[in-house]
């Protein structure tokens, strides 16, 4: 290519450039007008189809979340795909679990392992705090066989099985 042909291609795009800034429309307009106007329902369709395909993502994480039963999270898909995604997620809310399936795992039971009741404040105090932090009752008893303290929420002594004869 040769200078002058690269100077004039140069002084077209500047042209092109100018003519853009001056008036937006008139350069785009064919694009916009074809692109926009001609396919509102296609465009539309797509959109809906957009929402739908959403909805359905968020129905199965949230299905996934609340429940382990495959039935549940497939019979949750398919609200939603028959359903429409308004009328489908509104079923679906009515129909979901309440919780979390996490809420229900192993950190409740550890939580209630590694603590005990007073049974005279009904204060919730550390498996090994030998007295109450509220009212300082004592929380512990001592096994008549081996001699070692354990909670009084116990029936019978967990070193020795010996029953709590405690009154």
């Amino acid at each position: 290519m040769e200078t002058g042909q690269l100077a004039q291609a140069a002084i077209n795009i500047i042209e092109w450039s100018w003519n853009l800034l001056d008036n937006p429309l008139t350069s785009g307009e064919w694009f916009f007008s074809t692109i926009f106007q001609s396919n509102v329902r296609l465009w539309s369709a797509i959109v809906i189809f957009l929402i739908w395909i959403a909805a359905l993502i968020w129905v199965i994480k949230d299905a996934n979340a609340r429940s382990s039963s495959f039935w549940f999270q497939f019979l949750s898909a398919i609200i939603v795909l028959l359903f429409t995604p308004v009328f489908g997620i509104l079923l679906y809310v009515a129909i979901r679990p309440q919780g979390w399936k996490w809420d229900k795992t192993a950190w409740r039971d550890t939580l209630f392992q590694q603590t005990q009741i007073c049974e005279n404040c009904w204060e919730f105090n550390h498996i090994e705090n030998l007295y109450c932090t509220s009212c300082w009752e004592s929380l512990t008893t001592t096994c008549r066989e081996c001699q070692k303290r354990y909670s009084k929420n116990y029936s019978y002594c967990p070193n020795c099985g010996a029953p709590s004869l405690e009154e």
